[in-house]
Formats: structure tokens, sequence, C-alpha cells
């Protein structure tokens, strides 16, 4: 009995699990695009890859991800669990590459499912983009519902992504 609480709380205590996201496009060495707030990047997702007009809205919503709303859908991103893997982040502010949202728009492998968009590729513009907002916090909520978040942006300290 004693092994088996042991071996549970060794379990509970260990680190998440490690992602492997694999064929992700090179971003670094592209100056960073500063100031980056939800609206463009949802406005950039309609514009550049129709993830918010087509797969990610009305009632069954690809991924369970609703983005048919732009002041609504940055709540169901920002640190919301993934209903693929809820050991995973959909977007993790300060974290671009561990955040499901970019796997899925930079990546041939994800770490959950496949790239987005189905048979395609969103331009790099939209990739650098999504890394940019992430990186930064991951910010553009509206003022009076803000998002909970653990998070120091190192701003100025860096001009390229890494």
């Amino acid at each position: 009995m004693l092994i088996r609480k042991l071996w549970l709380i060794s379990f509970l205590l260990a680190p998440t699990a490690v992602f492997a996201a694999s064929g992700c496009e090179n971003l670094s060495g592209t100056p960073i695009t500063d100031g980056v707030l939800w609206p463009q990047v949802y406005t950039a997702m309609t514009n550049e890859s129709n993830c918010t007009q087509s797969c990610h809205l009305g009632s069954f919503p690809a991924g369970g991800l609703d983005l048919s709303d732009a002041s609504f859908s940055v709540y169901f991103l920002v640190t919301q669990a993934s209903l693929q893997n809820p050991l995973q982040l959909l977007v993790d502010p300060g974290n671009p590459r561990e955040s499901l949202l970019l796997q899925k728009l930079n990546c041939d492998a994800p770490d959950v499912g496949s790239r987005m968009p189905p048979g395609g590729r969103a331009p790099l513009s939209l990739q650098k983009l999504v890394y940019d907002w992430i990186e930064q916090g991951a910010y553009g909520e509206g003022v009076e519902d803000p998002i909970s978040r653990d998070f120091i942006y190192k701003n100025g300290l860096e001009l390229l992504r890494q």
C-alpha cells in the first residue's frame, strides 16, 4: 500500500509531458513586430488564412475552438488547455513554441493533431505575427475583462526572433 502511495505521489509530482513538434518552419533571425495585439492577429487570421471564416465557427468548430467573434475568441485561446490534449495550452503567453496555436500554423507535425489550415500552409507573415503576439504576452482582450497571466515580457531586449 505504501509503495502505491509513493508511486502515485511521484507520478503526480513528475514534470509535465515534454512535447516535440517537428517540421517547423524557421522564424528565427527576422525582426520582431513590437506591440502586437489580438485584433491584429485576428484580422490577419481572417484575411491571410480564413481560419475565422471556415473551420472554427458554427455549432461544432474544429477542435472545439470558436473563432467566429474577434472580441470573444481571444478568451478561448489564451491560457486555455487544448481539448485534444489538456496538458498543452492553446496559447501560453511568452512561450510561442510551446503554444499549440503557433505549432498548428508553423509545424508539419504539431504536438497534437495536424497542421492548419488543412491541405495548406499559413503564410509566413501570419506565423511571425502569431509568434510575436504570443512572445509579447498574448494581449488584446477587452480592458473590462482582462485575462490573468503569469508573465513578464522582456520588452526592448530582443529585436529578432530566436
